[in-house]
């Protein structure tokens, strides 16, 4: 026996159709809504999340090569600049610097021996000339006696050998004293050639001395310290780094789709994941990249093969960021940031313009290296020369 079915009652055309409407009535206010949304503020904005902190990462290397003594700092560690991070064996260095300054105590008393020279043959050829002037005069006396026989022949001959040798010899003399002066015209004892070069080697044997102490180049954070107490270290080795915290970045690497109106100054909000929302740094463009981030890589894209894909290319854009704000809510190399550029003014240019001829970033330690040579090199040439007049 069959049981009958119950069927269900047919709908109502009416509420059908009221609620096709309604979902089509929702979907065209969020249609409208969006459209808004874009019309009065998205098409203004452009906003990526592949952007990371970028900034100067100083390499601290030996200028010359040693031996590890001691290091003073370790990852993490806030360092001043000019504060010593490392010091090598100074021994080598030392009597380097000792054989220089002898060598120019050698180069002073030699150059002395030359001005000396120089003054003795200036004296001789006084001494020539007037053996000279006698025995022209011994000849003179003899020649007018020589057709009376007041004088023999073989006297006169020796007068004329006499004065012959005489004049050569005076020749001589004129000549070590042209070669003499030579060595030491237009110049002093302490300016001469010969003591200026061994100058150079102490002051290059004092600066070899004082690169055996490494100071920091920047004020920042110590980080990838390898170096260890004991290791042979040679000049240019990476020892550590100082990353400078006011020396900091934002690169964000926009597609290429958004870069039609991005311009050099215009300001970007970002927001970090180390702070969250709550902090907003502000910045602004500085740079946009030359190419895209693929164009640079180490295999860049073959794109004249067969088997081709368009991908939407991403180009590195720079932003700088408020000191004050960085000195604040300090930030870290490599940390992942949000960006939202501001492209309402597009009357600023796409292409930034020639930079002064000016540093960038600077240092000052290394120019102090050579402070000190000058005085020691003073008191070697007083030792020398003038030691003993006191």
């Amino acid at each position: 026996m069959t049981v009958p079915t119950q069927k269900s009652p047919p709908k109502n055309p009416s509420q059908r159709n009221k609620a096709i409407f309604i979902a089509a009535l929702i979907f065209v206010v969020i249609g409208v809504a969006c459209f808004i949304y874009w019309l009065v503020w998205a098409r203004f904005y452009q906003y990526t999340d592949d952007a990371y902190v970028d900034g100067n990462n100083v390499m601290i290397t030996p200028q010359v090569g040693g031996i590890v003594e001691s290091f003073s700092t370790l990852d993490g560690d806030f360092v001043p600049q000019g504060m010593v991070l490392v010091e090598l064996d100074k021994t080598d260095a030392r009597i380097s610097l000792g054989k220089a300054v002898a060598d120019l105590g050698y180069a002073l008393r030699d150059v002395r021996q030359m001005f000396e020279r120089a003054k003795q043959y200036g004296a001789m050829i006084e001494v020539k000339k007037a053996e000279f002037i006698k025995a022209a005069q011994d000849y003179e006396h003899r020649v007018n006696l020589i057709d009376e026989g007041g004088v023999s022949l073989e006297n006169f001959e020796h007068a004329i050998a006499a004065l012959t040798a005489s004049f050569s010899d005076l020749i001589a003399t004129e000549y070590q004293y042209t070669a003499a002066a030579a060595q030491v015209e237009n110049t002093t004892i302490e300016t001469h050639p010969l003591v200026e070069q061994m100058k150079n080697r102490v002051r290059d044997a004092y600066v070899f001395l004082r690169r055996c102490t490494i100071k920091a180049p920047a004020t920042g954070l110590i980080a990838q310290r390898t170096v260890q107490v004991g290791e042979t270290v040679a000049a240019g080795q990476p020892l550590m780094a100082v990353v400078p915290l006011d020396q900091m970045w934002v690169t964000a690497n926009y597609k290429e789709v958004q870069l039609a109106k991005m311009r050099i100054g215009q300001p970007v909000k970002i927001t970090s994941d180390t702070y969250g929302g709550k902090v907003v740094f502000h910045g602004k463009i500085a740079g946009i990249g030359g190419g895209t981030g693929s164009v640079f890589s180490v295999l860049p894209p073959q794109n004249a093969t067969g088997n081709w894909i368009k991908i939407v290319q991403r180009v590195p854009v720079r932003i700088t960021l408020d000191q004050e704000q960085i000195k604040q809510h300090p930030l870290r190399l490599g940390l992942s940031m949000e960006t939202t550029v501001d492209i309402h003014d597009t009357t600023q240019p796409f292409v930034p313009e020639i930079r002064p001829q000016e540093p960038l970033f600077s240092t000052d330690v290394f120019a102090t290296q050579e402070e000190g040579a000058n005085a020691l090199i003073a008191k070697v040439i007083f030792d020398n020369l003038y030691g003993d007049a006191q």
